[in-house]
């Protein structure tokens, strides 16, 4: 019976790991990142695409370029270092822009004070870190598994 090779398919465990991952960061960045309240029982949120649409652009850019290595035979000797470059950015991006919303420097601060309509804002981290925590954790274990094929041979 013929096995078959599953290197350059959707089937790979290795790429569904990463796929998955990718797929939970995503959900992440949309999901609310930041949770505060102002006055009254009012609760309002920001989600990491409101709070610093460029450097979600950019994660989002590293996400794509981490699947494209793995698709595209010609990039495939970039695999690693696009993956490891898409997890830094969106670990990187989750932890500034929740000490962007708790800076008194920030340009957010204002912002949701403003949103909120009160001075004295509790600013909590939302459900949104969980997923991109979960997203990145995901791809280091795709890259885990890669590195394991790669010294079998």
């Amino acid at each position: 019976m013929a096995t078959t090779d599953t290197r350059a398919t959707a089937l790979n465990p290795e790429r569904m790991t990463l796929m998955i991952g990718i797929g939970a960061a995503i959900l992440g960045y949309v999901m609310p990142a930041v949770v505060f309240k102002g006055s009254g029982d009012v609760v309002h949120d920001l989600s990491m695409i409101e709070k610093l649409p460029v450097l979600s652009a950019l994660a989002l850019a590293a996400l794509v370029a981490a699947i494209a290595t793995r698709f595209v035979p010609q990039w495939q000797r970039w695999a690693e270092k696009a993956t490891v470059l898409a997890i830094v950015v969106i670990i990187a991006s989750a932890v500034w822009g929740f000490v962007a919303s708790i800076s008194v420097f920030s340009s957010l601060r204002p912002m949701i004070v403003e949103i909120a309509g009160t001075r004295s804002v509790r600013i909590d981290p939302g459900a949104g870190h969980i997923p991109i925590l979960i997203g990145a954790a995901l791809m280091a274990f795709s890259l885990r598994m890669r590195g394991k094929a790669a010294a079998k041979g």
